[in-house]
């Protein structure tokens, strides 16, 4: 017997041959190179995603203390933001306006 162009022995007939493989190798769901690991993608991107979630904590907390300086008469962005990093969240005496202690002068 000689071999066809499919490279399988002539006269077999198609659904004689063997099959061929098709889908990743073996080692994840991508194949061995892949970062994911075997048992599902969830896993992986929850991982991924909890530095994102910690990011947009701080900025709303960073943003709910620059209101806080916004309502003492400071503009809110940049002086505000600034201030919560320099001085933190304002006390009694501390503001941007005429009748409180002006802390953007400092």
């Amino acid at each position: 017997m000689t071999p066809n162009d499919t490279g399988e022995p002539e006269g077999r007939r198609p659904w004689e041959r063997s099959p061929t493989r098709s889908g990743p190798p073996h080692g994840g769901p991508g194949g061995p190179g892949d970062p994911r690991p075997a048992h599902g993608d969830s896993s992986w991107h929850t991982t991924r995603s909890v530095p994102s979630i910690v990011v947009v904590v701080l900025i709303v907390i960073w943003t709910v203390f620059a209101v806080q300086w916004k309502e003492k008469d400071c503009a809110l962005v940049p002086t505000s933001y600034l201030l919560v990093i320099t001085h933190g969240t304002p006390s009694v005496f501390e503001g941007c306006g005429d009748h409180a202690i002006d802390v953007t002068d400092d």
